[in-house]
């Protein structure tokens, strides 16, 4: 299964989320999984490059890599029987790039937050997406949300991106999300996020049919 990391607002913790959920499959649900770090910017690679001065063990293989390699990617993990392949890539649906990656994954996880350029850019990414790949499962997960905000156009913005995938409970802002690496998750996070990430899995990968389900 190819799961893609992506929105077309920067800014949202998608590569960060990336790893928790890379740490979440590995770590909880004992499944092996290979990261392609596809954004410009290799955040993801950079933090594993830094780690290893420190011989720790990584729980999984990352890789930097670009979008055009994707095709080549797409037919080497595909023969590996129970691999998990996570993508995070840049969100810019302008790069034509991005087109064999949107038509050949299976999943999508959007992070995005309830501000109106987050969520404009999500719902003009969600319609490019959808045009390309209509068997693709979405999720939406609300990221960085303050727990102290009331956001009035919740309900408004849930309904609308229903149209399109599921949407998860929020995940909250939180400092120490900042601090994870590739090579463990503290037991403290873990259990923030469980409850969205055992949903995403219990739903579409481990029950994977190729249709998504309405909000939980």
């Amino acid at each position: 299964m190819i799961i893609l990391f992506a929105n077309q607002k920067g800014g949202v913790g998608k590569s960060t989320l990336a790893v928790l959920f890379a740490n979440y499959l590995s770590l909880v649900q004992n499944k092996e999984v290979v990261i392609f770090d596809m954004d410009n910017q290799r955040s993801i690679y950079n933090k594993v490059q830094a780690a290893q001065v420190l011989e720790n063990k990584p729980l999984y293989e990352v890789e930097a890599a670009e979008m055009e390699q994707f095709s080549t990617i797409n037919e080497i993990v595909r023969e590996k029987e129970g691999l998990i392949t996570i993508l995070d890539v840049a969100g810019n649906i302008e790069n034509d790039s991005l087109i064999p990656i949107f038509k050949g994954i299976d999943l999508i996880i959007c992070p995005f937050a309830y501000d109106e350029f987050s969520v404009s850019a999500t719902i003009d990414f969600s319609e490019v997406v959808r045009t390309l790949n209509e068997k693709a499962n979405i999720v939406f997960v609300p990221n960085r949300i303050k727990t102290n905000v009331k956001y009035e156009t919740l309900e408004s913005v849930n309904k609308v991106l229903l149209n399109f995938g599921a949407v998860t409970r929020p995940l909250p802002e939180r400092i120490d999300f900042q601090r994870i690496t590739t090579f463990e998750t503290p037991p403290s996070i873990i259990q923030a996020v469980s409850p969205v990430f055992d949903l995403i899995f219990n739903e579409f990968i481990h029950k994977y049919t190729g249709s998504w389900k309405e909000k939980v």
